[in-house]
């Protein structure tokens, strides 16, 4: 009875440990336009006494502010994209995470094209294509999902596609098509 009972306690300390050692989308080697800008620092002139000098002539002592959000070089903290076409549920699926305070997350999926990819090797892929986007917050939401349709290789006759990003201003934006 007792052999049993250690057994069977052997086999879930084991089964936890596996779990734990899964698939992560943690990223451990982030390309430089995903790591974290813990300053921001405002774009003024500054002159040799640590001052600024707006266009008015006045001067304002240098502003260096640490965000509530986490400022990634590509414009948003978090990015998640979800589509379905060519007749299957989830056919793309991408997950960034950049928080501040948090682990760097990716994962990227493409069941059409075979692409299943986490942590490392997703961010690898994703700062290619995140590399090219030039929207921000601003930005119309046609002009938005037309530029990540584009960069996915999204088939025009995608079913559904929604797409959630958080900037780094903290403003959250949903899109859809």
């Amino acid at each position: 009875m007792k052999k049993s009972l250690v057994g069977i306690g052997i086999f879930l300390v084991l089964s936890l440990f596996l779990v734990a050692c899964g698939d992560s989308d943690e990223v451990e080697n982030p390309p430089e336009n995903a790591t974290n800008e813990g300053q921001q620092e405002t774009e003024n002139n500054t002159n040799s006494t640590g001052d600024t000098e707006g266009n008015d002539g006045n001067t304002n002592n240098t502003e260096i502010t640490e965000d509530s959000t986490t400022n990634s070089g590509y414009g948003f903290t978090n990015f998640e994209l979800d589509a379905d076409y060519d007749s299957i549920d989830d056919a793309l699926d991408v997950d960034y995470e950049n928080e501040k305070n948090d682990e760097l997350e990716a994962s990227y999926q493409d069941k059409a094209q075979d692409i299943d990819l986490k942590g490392d090797a997703a961010m690898e892929e994703l700062d290619r294509i995140f590399s090219t986007f030039t929207f921000d917050e601003n930005t119309s939401d046609d002009e938005v999902l037309n530029t990540v349709i584009e960069a996915f290789n999204l088939p025009v006759d995608a079913q559904e596609i929604e797409l959630e990003i958080q900037f780094n201003s903290g403003t959250e934006k949903e899109y859809r098509r």
